[in-house]
């Protein structure tokens, strides 16, 4: 599920970076929004696979092949965005299925208690409520 997680979000760090070097016309506020959800996104893509690896011991989530074509998936399944609002619509959607995928984690997490549930729990707790959060800032530059 963590491995799922961070695909979904690897896509939209490359959608959010791919529309802050498109914000420039937009204004200095949506390039440092933009900017600011993409550093975000970054660090919660490490986060959870830090947890995933001290949790498994599994390193394969730090592959770099397999991340990128993990999130590969998950662009292919977009529209083409080739312009500022399509790039942000997408990572909409992005962030939708990311949550979905995180309520999916809360749930398996709390139906199979193991050692490093709680961890894990709290974890994608933070990332939820960031990601809400950045979901409406988003949501709110679309709509502008």
């Amino acid at each position: 599920m963590l491995k799922q997680i961070c695909d979904v979000l690897t896509a939209l760090r490359q959608y959010l970076h791919q529309a802050h070097l498109c914000a420039q016309d937009k204004g200095y506020a949506a390039h440092l929004l933009l900017n600011n959800i993409y550093e975000r996104v970054s660090e919660d893509i490490d986060r959870l696979k830090e947890l995933y690896i001290g949790s498994t011991g599994d390193t394969s989530i730090a592959n770099a092949e397999g991340s990128l074509l993990g999130a590969l998936k998950y662009v292919r399944a977009l529209e083409d965005a080739p312009d500022f609002n399509s790039m942000l619509k997408n990572c909409l959607v992005l962030e939708k299925t990311a949550d979905e995928l995180i309520r999916q984690g809360v749930a398996f997490c709390t139906e199979n208690p193991g050692p490093f549930s709680q961890g894990i729990l709290n974890a994608l707790g933070d990332v939820d409520e960031r990601r809400l959060k950045e979901f409406y800032l988003l949501k709110t530059e679309v709509e502008r």
